[in-house]
């Protein structure tokens, strides 16, 4: 049977980060504070700087509001991201550095165990009215970046208010169909499996970005 978890942008923590250059709110996590297997999460970046070493994870980053920055890489090209609702996949690993291109921005993360979990993270605006079907997974993460939702999950339906995360556990191919009531209503869908630990962790492909 589906667990499905409601969490009130009203109840999320922000959390400063210890160099002083911005801070996250913590949408959901699966795991301990010491070893997740998956995070979502939103950060203000306020200056350049250096990003957190996130070894063994993979990590997708979307730009939600600001001009945007360029992410520098140890053993790659620099990319600039500065189109809105567009994921970009990169090894946490990678020593990495983000230089603002014209000041402050927001955006989502989504870390994710690179040895157990399998994950994507996509963005959709929708017109007032307009569905999506989200992706057929064990656990789906909705939140509502901007608008409100109707969410129906077989039978049920829930109410997203802008801010709000729905987290549906053990749903596998349990319909799942998020409605715009509000224009332009922006929406993130996370869909998640979760793999067999094995201590062979596999190659982690360096640097990638999702099709827009």
């Amino acid at each position: 049977m589906a667990q499905i978890t409601l969490l009130r942008a009203t109840d999320y923590i922000r959390q400063p980060w210890k160099n002083g250059g911005g801070t996250t709110i913590e949408l959901a996590r699966k795991g301990d504070a010491d070893r997740w297997l998956w995070r979502l999460s939103v950060a203000d970046v306020e200056r350049s700087g250096p990003f957190s070493d996130f070894t063994g994870y993979r990590r997708l980053i979307v730009l939600l509001e600001g001009r945007g920055m360029t992410l520098s890489f140890d053993n790659a090209a620099p990319v600039v991201l500065d189109e809105r609702h567009c994921p970009f996949a990169f090894d946490g690993g990678s020593r990495t550095r983000c230089d603002l291109l014209n000041g402050p921005i927001r955006d989502m993360n989504l870390i994710v165990d690179a040895a157990r979990v399998d994950a994507s993270l996509d963005v959709c605006a929708l017109d007032e009215g307009a569905s999506l079907r989200a992706a057929a997974s064990e656990c789906a993460l909705l939140h509502a970046i901007g608008g409100r939702f109707g969410v129906t999950i077989g039978g049920d339906t829930v109410a997203l208010s802008p801010g709000d995360t729905l987290q549906i556990d053990e749903c596998h191919a349990l319909p799942i169909t998020a409605t715009a009531l509000d224009p332009h209503a922006v929406l993130a869908q996370v869909a998640i499996g979760y793999r067999p630990y094995s201590s062979c962790r596999p190659q982690i492909v360096r640097v990638g970005a999702a099709p827009c």
